[in-house]
């Protein structure tokens, strides 16, 4: 199931539940056995995981079933004699019609309001191809008059072809449901990821580590708004606040960056064992962590929650920088190793290595006093120790506290970054420095300072 797909039945479902209708599962399933029976679990899984159950469907029962597409093949058949038999269709070039006929199918749309379709324009309704299975349009209509649906929500782009399955319902003598078309969703601008697409598949998105709250509140929000105006709200409260007089018809852009925000709202929203369960099942699905869960990982994924547990934006994320913590090495930007080709800058980062080898415990060190201390012992300045430690170990400038990273990374993966900095440098072309960065602008490495001569000191001491 994918993205537009899901805001679709989200729709009916809200519908169904807040006027106290049904929500009808069908299962238009086409092709090979096999993969109808796959189509059709992967659906359903993704219904489950958003929330939405169904009330009559192919694993619920109802007395209007078969829900299956394919177990309903009779049931077309005599559809389809009937019309002929009454003249609606007829044979043509070994694919059955329906009879054109001039004028026009209204359709009655709650949100389009009446919208006429010229018959000449909608073009030949065929009812069964030439091999013998019938026509979507046929099943549809046919499914809809048999079980008694009497509202049908969906993306506007169908709109045409509620029309046909209009004029369908109509050559039987039935009426057609009403219809509500929404928006059109469409792909957002630039995006690159498939996660990011109107087209992402449900499971795409639950692979990546979006949690099915957050995915509920933005597919509500494409097309309809609250009255309120809130952006956030639990499955009970949809149904109460949702109606179709405040859905759209304008098409929007599936907005990757909205439902990312709204997932980071999601992952801060839970208590703090269920974030911590879903760290341990990502790791233990990924090969990270063993099951079960020795004291010291929980303790690991404690710190992992603190560091950077308010900071990413979905499991995926968190997943990432957890193997990145767990590398032996990182890369450094070119320009930012070329700050650290310093003598005094090695040295520093050296007796930073052997100041972690001397620790029996990483958690709790006095670092905002040990770290500065150990700098100015080779004259450099604060800001510039912090953050040429950070680069060494992340390969970055932002990040968690250093009292977080360092037992996140433990003594060996510290030593391990710190030594192949130094590596790298002194094996490569050396302590001696580029001069200019790109552009031509002079460059300079991290520069320790000179310290003052006792008698120049301006408070006289």
């Amino acid at each position: 199931m994918h993205v537009g797909a899901a805001r679709t039945a989200l729709f009916n479902w809200l519908l169904a539940r807040n006027g106290g209708g049904r929500f009808i599962l069908r299962s238009d399933d086409l092709g090979v056995a096999t993969d109808r029976a796959a189509g059709e679990h992967a659906v359903a899984r993704d219904l489950r995981w958003l929330g939405l159950d169904w009330d009559e469907g192919p694993d619920a029962g109802g007395k209007y079933g078969p829900y299956r597409r394919s177990e309903r093949g009779a049931i077309y058949h005599d559809a389809i004699e009937r019309l002929c038999a009454n003249g609606a269709a007829h044979l043509r070039e070994g694919a059955v019609v329906l009879r054109a006929a001039p004028g026009t199918t209204v359709v009655s749309d709650l949100l389009h309001g009446d919208v006429s379709f010229d018959h000449g324009a909608l073009g030949d309704v065929v009812l069964r191809s030439a091999d013998g299975a019938p026509a979507d349009v046929l099943c549809t209509a046919v499914d809809d008059a048999a079980m008694r649906i009497d509202l049908v929500v969906q993306d506007g782009r169908h709109l045409d072809g509620a029309a046909r399955q209009t004029r369908v319902a109509r050559a039987f003598g039935v009426a057609p449901p009403r219809f509500a078309h929404l928006g059109a969703l469409l792909e957002p601008v630039g995006a690159t990821r498939p996660e990011d697409r109107a087209t992402a598949g449900i499971d795409d998105l639950r692979r990546a580590g979006y949690l099915p709250a957050a995915l509920i509140e933005h597919l509500a929000l494409l097309g309809w708004s609250p009255p309120d105006g809130r952006e956030t709200f639990t499955l009970d409260e949809l149904v109460a606040l949702f109606s179709l007089e405040r859905a759209g018809v304008s098409a929007m852009h599936f907005d990757a960056a909205r439902l990312r925000a709204f997932n980071a709202r999601a992952l801060r929203a839970l208590s703090r064992e269920d974030y911590h369960a879903l760290i341990v099942e990502r790791m233990q699905r990924a090969r990270l962590l063993e099951d079960p869960v020795p004291d010291a990982a929980h303790r690991w994924i404690e710190t992992f929650l603190d560091a950077y547990g308010a900071e990413v934006h979905t499991l995926g994320e968190a997943l990432d920088e957890i193997a990145a913590l767990r590398a032996e090495a990182t890369a450094i930007p070119a320009l930012e190793l070329e700050r650290l080709r310093n003598r005094q800058v090695l040295f520093y980062l050296d007796a930073v290595s052997q100041y972690v080898d001397s620790q029996p415990e990483l958690r709790g060190l006095p670092l905002a006093h040990d770290l500065p201390a150990i700098a100015s012992e080779f004259g450099i300045a604060r800001d510039d120790a912090f953050g040429a430690l950070r680069m060494a170990l992340t390969g970055t400038r932002d990040g968690p506290p250093l009292t977080l990273l360092f037992p996140l990374l433990g003594h060996d993966r510290i030593m391990l970054r710190i030594g192949a900095v130094s590596s790298h440098i002194l094996h490569g072309r050396g302590l001696e420095p580029i001069k200019y960065g790109p552009g031509g602008v002079p460059f300079e490495t991290i520069q320790p300072q000179v310290p003052q001569a006792t008698g120049d000191r301006r408070d006289g001491s």
